[in-house]
């Protein structure tokens, strides 16, 4: 089955229009990957005051070898730190990745631990 994330991740509208000027530089192949990694979020929000949106995977195989999570990887490499927010959560314990400095983004994404227990019966 593979370890599994859960990835978020929130951009500002020139966040937005920055991804999408670096994503037509690049060639055919490495552009379709990213694209599709985006077109397959569970999740997609577009926030329509300030043009941010966000895109969340549930329970996504997020690894660095595979094309998709490699090409997105490096390209919000050259996304502004300002503008983007990504947060993945991976099923181990210790196994986060928080980038990015959009923290007052319109959807609060944060990364949040809780400790969860039931009432006795």
């Amino acid at each position: 089955m593979g370890y599994r994330s859960a990835v978020g991740l929130t951009l500002t509208k020139a966040g937005v229009e920055e991804l999408n000027k670096i994503l037509q530089t690049v060639n055919e192949e490495r552009r379709n990957a990213a694209s599709n990694l985006l077109q397959c979020a569970d999740i997609h929000y577009s926030d329509n005051r300030s043009g941010a949106e966000l895109w969340y995977w549930e329970w996504l195989k997020w690894y660095p070898e595979y094309l998709d999570v490699s090409v997105f990887e490096e390209l919000m490499d050259e996304v502004d730190h300002e503008d983007f927010r990504f947060i993945r959560i991976g099923e181990d314990e210790d196994d986060t990745e928080n980038r990015g400095d959009f923290r007052e983004n319109p959807f609060e994404m944060d990364l949040r631990r809780d400790i969860f227990m039931m009432k006795p019966r």
